[in-house]
């Protein structure tokens, strides 16, 4: 029913995910719609909304839907909510993320004293860690377990740990941000609905008494 009648070629399918067709104005405005309208308790889409928004700062590209329906879950929060959260996390803020979780994590393991050996990443470096993975993946037989263990330590230890502080800290403040704009709807909502009866009541009032 909902289907395009005329599907979308690969190379659309990439700029779309990439640049929504209508923008991202657009977007985010039925991104808003939906959270405002969304049933359950205000604290529920607000918990919901928040797990999605933190499990975009895991390093675990591909799983944050299901990470933050679990963390949703976890928190009694709205499921669907939690979808919509993980929106945050997109192909123009994944760098910028990424980047945030690598220098915290870095900073906070230094910080314990630990990792000495662990130094931020030059372009080249970054690139070369990409590449050995591609090949260890791929069963080449290039790269061991043991050279691939120190890149993962290298980039995804630190991405783990600042992922999750990072993840905590904007998980309470957009926790807090929805809660607010929810409550702050169905109040206006509810007030505009008392409003409208007490016209129509006054209306009634006013056709009995001619």
């Amino acid at each position: 029913m909902f289907r395009r009648r005329k599907p979308l070629s690969t190379l659309n399918q990439m700029r779309a995910f990439i640049w929504p067709e209508r923008g991202f104005r657009r977007l985010f405005s039925y991104l808003f719609q939906r959270i405002i309208r969304l049933p359950g308790s205000p604290a529920s889409i607000a918990s919901g909304f928040a797990a999605g928004v933190a499990a975009s700062f895991t390093p675990f590209l591909g799983l944050h839907f299901i990470l933050a329906a679990a963390l949703a879950m976890l928190l009694r929060g709205n499921v669907l909510a939690s979808a919509i959260g993980t929106f945050f996390g997109n192909p123009w803020t994944f760098i910028l993320i990424w980047l945030a979780d690598y220098e915290v994590g870095l900073g906070i393991i230094h910080s314990l004293n630990y990792g000495a050996d662990l130094h931020v990443l030059s372009i080249e470096e970054l690139g070369d860690i990409m590449g050995n993975a591609l090949k260890f993946m791929s069963f080449s037989g290039a790269i061991s377990w043991a050279e691939m263990s120190r890149d993962l330590e290298q980039v995804f230890m630190p991405l783990l740990i600042g992922g999750t502080v990072l993840g905590a800290v904007a998980g309470l403040v957009s926790f807090l941000i929805t809660l607010w704009v929810v409550k702050g709807w169905r109040l206006h909502r509810a007030r505009r609905l008392e409003k409208a009866a007490a016209r129509a009541a006054l209306a009634r009032k006013d056709h009995v008494a001619r």
